[in-house]
């Protein structure tokens, strides 16, 4: 099995979670030693992010710079915390997938490869953007050095990319070590992120794949496919795959239900910070891209998420058309009595909410983003 995961479809999602102690497969020395390691970093992280918004928190510009990284973190926490908490029903759908792997034929591998391939790809794309986004923010303070040097300008910089508080630590003669820390810690968070939703584009494209071979599989009624099977033995092996795709993509939502609740409430109130930052440093390029720049990652975030919510709907409904594309008016009666079933079933789409309060679909990303224009309208009345 080890073998099968690490097929290029795969590759990305197993080596990021990897590095977080969050691949199902890992030995328990590994999963311990690499989640002490990020716990003990993301503490330090932590600690002078917070004490600069506690002794400071009477600053409105400190607060709204302080919160925006800070709810980041927050949301890396809550996401590693889901996959901890879950971490046998992780690997039981991880299980399914390999299971799944064996029971097709050729034809049908072959759209499971394809959608593979593409979920690896939306991937990658996800973590260049996120990564990138990540590495302009957080280079801020090093780019207004560098712009410093050369054209020698004036303008007063920001030692780090947000208001810290290090205490009695002295800042200018540990400054490149604590900077150093502070972007490979924040890349880090980023990357964790990115590895946890890995994982969830893996479930959701497995999934997608399933319901493209269901309906190439209703596609084949009655056609000369070479398995010998009768009508009704046919569409039994419709529903009987139709149930197992059901039952995988209940098992999805019900393990990221909380972790969507989470991220929709914090992505909202990062957008309106985010772009009331933006506003507020209209003056100044360098913030305006820092800033600019951090906003690609709670939009992209939200977008990806709300895209698996429609995609799965939508293909779990798609089911229909193949049904009623496909020759039933030409099996015995009884298929057809099945048939009827298997098509009243196949109008309850598959989702994915948020807390089962949303669902994650365009329709939610839209009402999201214009709730959180309004909370920019109100946060940016009060500056």
């Amino acid at each position: 099995m080890m073998d099968f995961w690490d097929q290029g479809y795969f590759r990305v999602a197993k080596i990021s979670t990897c590095l977080f102690g969050q691949w199902p497969y890992q030995s328990s020395k590994e999963i311990i030693f690499s989640r002490l390691i990020i716990l003990s970093l993301v503490i330090i992280h932590l600690i002078p992010r917070i004490r600069a918004l506690v002794l400071y928190g009477d600053d409105p510009d400190v607060v709204l710079s302080a919160s925006c990284p800070l709810i980041i973190d927050v949301v890396f926490v809550i996401k590693t915390l889901n996959n901890s908490y879950n971490f046998r029903r992780m690997k039981n759908l991880l299980n399914r997938i390999y299971e799944n792997w064996r029971l097709f034929s050729t034809n049908e591998l072959q759209i499971l490869h394809q959608y593979s391939t593409a979920g690896q790809k939306l991937t990658t794309v996800y973590l260049v953007v996120v990564l990138g986004s990540a590495g302009l923010f957080i280079t801020q303070p090093l780019q207004l050095q560098l712009v410093h040097i050369i054209i020698k300008t004036n303008e007063t910089m920001r030692l780090f990319p947000v208001p810290v508080d290090y205490g009695s630590i002295n800042v200018d003669k540990y400054y490149w070590s604590l900077t150093l820390l502070t972007e490979f810690t924040t890349v880090l968070i980023a990357l964790g992120i990115v590895s946890c939703d890995a994982l969830l584009l893996m479930y959701s494209y497995h999934t997608f794949g399933l319901f493209a071979i269901l309906g190439y599989t209703i596609e084949q009624l009655l056609t000369d496919d070479g398995n010998g099977l009768s009508d009704e033995m046919h569409v039994k092996k419709c529903i009987k795959l139709h149930c197992r795709i059901i039952e995988f993509a209940k098992e999805l939502e019900d393990l990221y239900r909380w972790t969507f609740f989470a991220v929709v409430g914090f992505n909202m109130i990062l957008i309106s910070i985010m772009a009331v930052e933006v506003v507020v440093n209209v003056g100044s390029v360098a913030k305006m891209i820092q800033y600019g720049s951090l906003t690609v990652s709670p939009f992209g975030h939200l977008y990806l998420e709300c895209l698996i919510g429609q995609r799965l709907i939508d293909d779990s409904l798609g089911i229909q058309s193949y049904i009623s594309n496909a020759q039933w008016y030409a099996t015995s009666i009884k298929a057809q009595k099945m048939i009827g079933m298997f098509l009243m079933r196949s109008q309850f789409p598959c989702q994915l909410t948020a807390g089962k309060l949303l669902v994650m679909n365009f329709e939610t990303f839209n009402a999201i983003v214009r709730t959180s224009a309004s909370y920019f309208t109100v946060l940016l009345a009060t500056q």
